[in-house]
């Protein structure tokens, strides 16, 4: 099937409308918006929109024989709660680092919950709590108890219920969605636990926020900290828009809140969420970029760091093979230009060298001597701040190029219309064809005013 991105958004969207799958409650839950994402991938790579957007992700498994948590009595009380991200970029995790600062700044106390069990934390602090041990227990205790509501909770077969929202989109789409076709039972389980535990610890360290980095992978815990009377906050890390099936819900399509959204979205800057159906009772405050982008953008344009005629392409993994071609195109017809093709952190090099060996084998296409592929090192940021071009589909890595003066365009790709605000400013400019790139670079300009993107922060 050949369909383009926002036709496909407005027949999904229209399908949740007619089967009412965003309102829907399983034994409380609203089931359909934890998955909302994962199902919305699933369809548009089933239709051929994308590829697989996170190919070589997998969540780690909880080691054996770690050390029993601490007490609830034994916890100190605090002011807010800071879930950081799952995925450490250079070592460190820079999303949260600026909302921990404002809160110290405001004088507040934090309780920082990793992801993952950290020995060497844990040896500097034994109260040490991690997402991997609570879950553990809260499985342990909560059980029992949520299973036997379950069972006092179902009225019509939960299963047709799912049935019927399933079969809807598959109808639509002609796509057969299988890992979702089975009613997900341990997944309401599993945000029931999940509501009672950490509902239960936030409440024990009274906690009035709760903020979170990636809110929409783990919407339970938004679910918790709403029901125990926290205000929940995401902290931005990657794209928001109005194509974005974690944030955007289009008029019309919802008269009830969606519980697992935040209360806010804490963004870089003013241009995030402005033309995003946000679901009511969400909104988008400014905080800014993270900290290390902040310092960095100050040390890069302090000097001009530009090569010349050096173009870097950024890669999504929902696109990268075509994003990879284009780029390849583009080396092989401007020999004169020096062409970087940097991978997503969670793509893989050898995927890559894969493709290359397949241009050659099926076009006898060698790599060009302008060209090459760069993954992890140097940081991406390196190449962004000494490259004149910038190509890209819809990655926060063009914005983050808009920031540091790069001169940035965009391709027609599947998905590109999440930047059409962007590009209608003339910030961004589209290739509408590669065979023209000349003309588009020469017409590409720096932003007009690069801080609505990433707000300016003292620095």
């Amino acid at each position: 099937m050949t369909i383009g991105f926002e036709e496909f958004w407005n027949r999904f969207t229209r399908v949740e409308a007619k089967s009412k799958a965003v309102a829907a409650r399983f034994s409380s839950v609203q089931l359909y918006p934890l998955l909302r994402t994962r199902i919305f991938y699933a369809l548009a790579q089933g239709v051929g929109l994308f590829d697989n957007p996170h190919p070589n992700f997998s969540k780690p498994e909880l080691p054996e024989g770690l050390p029993e948590l601490p007490s609830l009595e034994s916890l100190a009380r605090v002011d807010a709660v800071v879930i950081p991200f799952r995925r450490r970029v250079a070592g460190g995790e820079p999303y949260s680092d600026a909302i921990l600062a404002r809160l110290a700044a405001e004088g507040k106390s934090v309780r920082v919950i990793d992801f993952d069990f950290d020995e060497e934390k844990y040896q500097a602090d034994p109260t040490l709590l991690d997402l991997g041990r609570l879950r553990a227990q809260y499985t342990e205790r909560f059980t029992e108890q949520v299973n036997k509501n379950l069972r006092i909770t179902s009225r019509e077969p939960a299963e047709n219920r799912w049935t019927k929202i399933v079969t809807a989109f598959e109808a639509e789409f002609g796509v057969e969605l299988d890992k979702f076709s089975k009613y997900p039972k341990y997944l309401v389980r599993r945000t029931l636990i999940d509501q009672l535990g950490f509902g239960e610890l936030f409440k024990q360290l009274g906690a009035k926020e709760l903020y979170i980095v990636n809110a929409y992978s783990e919407p339970s815990l938004v679910l918790a900290g709403k029901r125990a009377g926290l205000t929940v906050t995401e902290i931005q890390h990657g794209f928001i828009s109005k194509f974005h099936p974690a944030y955007s819900y289009p008029g019309g399509l919802l008269k009830a809140k969606v519980d697992s959204v935040a209360q806010q979205i804490a963004t870089w800057g003013s241009y995030w969420g402005t033309d995003t159906k946000l679901p009511r009772g969400t909104k988008t405050v400014v905080t800014g970029p993270t900290l290390p982008f902040a310092e960095y953008r100050k040390q890069a344009l302090a000097v001009n760091r530009i090569v010349p005629g050096q173009v870097l392409f950024t890669s999504q993994g929902a696109i990268g093979a075509e994003l990879f071609r284009a780029a390849v195109q583009t080396a092989r017809q401007n020999p004169q230009l020096t062409v970087i093709y940097r991978l997503h952190p969670n793509e893989s090099l050898e995927d890559y060298r894969e493709l290359a060996n397949q241009l050659e084998a099926n076009h006898g296409l060698h790599l060009p001597t302008n060209f090459s592929l760069s993954h992890r090192d140097p940081i991406f940021l390196d190449l962004v701040s000494r490259s004149e071009y910038l190509i890209g589909a819809f990655s926060t890595t063009l914005f983050e190029g808009l920031a540091l003066g790069c001169k940035v365009l965009v391709l027609p790709l599947s998905g590109y219309e999440n930047v059409l605000p962007a590009i209608e400013s003339a910030d961004l400019t589209l290739i509408s064809n590669l065979e023209s790139l000349g003309e588009y670079l020469s017409r590409a300009k720096p932003a007009k005013d690069p801080y609505r993107y990433y707000a300016k922060t003292g620095e």
